[in-house]
């Protein structure tokens, strides 16, 4: 099987996208797929990072001349630019039995324009807020599992949806035993995505400092504004580690006791450790999700960023060091969503398709 990824990661759109269909794509490569990712060169790009992988790593254009400057996450790509660019890109190739979009910027209109590149497309979304013209689409988040009529206008018939965290792409590691919910909490793990570009780990440590007895990792993303300023503060307090990555975060998160992040992608991970969180959304599309988990008793959710008071987050804190009856009830309520085999099972859906649209071929 032959499969194209188009994803994008840079310092404003993240890198929770590449991540998940990272971990999708080495389920997939396990199986026998050869798998190529396309991804447009913006600041912070995973170009490198892919080919370090062994992918074949496509490079697109940083930008398309119709596109909006300062244009948002959620903001349209120029589509039939973004298409030009990928065929170009491709050359002649071998025509893919899949192609994964991973993208808030494109929708219905790339992908009926990029049907001539693959037999089968998925798409993966968080948002619901566009048509899509596919065969599969991914939506991983709970708000999708419980309002399950959430795509009903984006569709076409016959579109296959995989929705709620059971689809949650997680890597092997993740089908785990969970963390012991211990009478205090000890360590704690500090991180808002890949970049941090909401420079919420400076603010988390700020909260932190009255804590002196917690180890805390603070694990602060690629080129993170604050860097030089934090970096000084984690020298005032021996109890600190200051990373900017770390090879193995499974381990890191299995150690802690509390998890202090984002409502991206590290969410499903969390809950597949039943590690108590505190969730602040760093982004628009973040938000409905953590705030029914948090209705669902599975986190604790202090909102946007932008509207968080610092004294609430240090309440926040307080609150659930001593409390281990409250964190053992968020960690057993996170673990009834994820048992770590959505990769698995996303990866079965994909070769399902193929081998029916095999069996059909003359």
């Amino acid at each position: 099987m032959r499969v194209l990824i188009r994803a994008d990661a840079s310092t404003t759109i993240g890198s929770g996208h590449i991540a998940r269909c990272l971990t999708l794509a080495n389920v997939l490569r396990k199986d026998g797929a050869e798998v190529t990712f396309a991804c447009r060169q913006l600041p912070g790009h995973p170009l490198k990072r892919l080919a370090d992988e062994g992918y074949v790593a496509l490079g697109l254009p940083e930008r398309y001349a119709q596109e909006r400057r300062e244009a948002d996450v959620e903001a349209f790509l120029p589509w039939q630019a973004d298409i030009d660019a990928l065929a170009a890109a491709l050359k002649d190739p071998p025509r893919f039995d899949w192609l994964i979009v991973d993208h808030y910027g494109l929708d219905a209109r790339w992908e009926k324009a990029a049907r001539p590149f693959a037999d089968r497309l998925m798409a993966l979304d968080d948002l619901a807020n566009r048509p899509h013209a596919v065969d599969v689409l991914l939506d991983q988040n709970y708000s999708a599992q419980v309002q399950h009529r959430l795509y009903d206008p984006w569709l076409e018939p016959g579109c296959t949806t995989l929705l709620g965290p059971r689809f949650a792409l997680l890597r092997d590691e993740f089908q785990c035993e969970a963390i012991t919910i211990k009478p205090r909490v000890e360590r704690v793990v500090v991180n808002f995505g890949g970049f941090d570009a909401a420079r919420q780990v400076y603010a988390t440590m700020l909260a932190l400092q009255g804590f002196d007895e917690l180890r805390v990792d603070f694990v602060a993303g690629l080129h993170n504004p604050e860097w030089e300023t934090m970096s000084e503060l984690a020298k005032a307090h021996p109890n600190w580690r200051l990373h900017a990555l770390v090879s193995d975060f499974f381990r890191l998160m299995q150690h802690a006791d509390l998890f202090i992040g984002a409502g991206g992608g590290t969410t499903w991970e969390r809950a597949a450790l039943g590690l108590p969180t505190i969730c602040i959304s760093v982004a628009n599309n973040q938000q409905p999700n953590a705030q029914l988990l948090a209705d669902a008793g599975m986190h604790r959710y202090l909102g946007p960023y932008q509207n968080l008071a610092p004294e609430c987050l240090v309440a926040a804190i307080a609150e659930l060091i001593g409390d281990r009856s409250q964190r053992q009830a968020l960690a057993d309520r996170s673990r009834t969503l994820v048992d770590g085999r959505g990769t698995r099972r996303v990866a079965d859906a994909l070769a399902a398709h193929h081998n029916f649209a095999v069996s059909e071929s003359p």
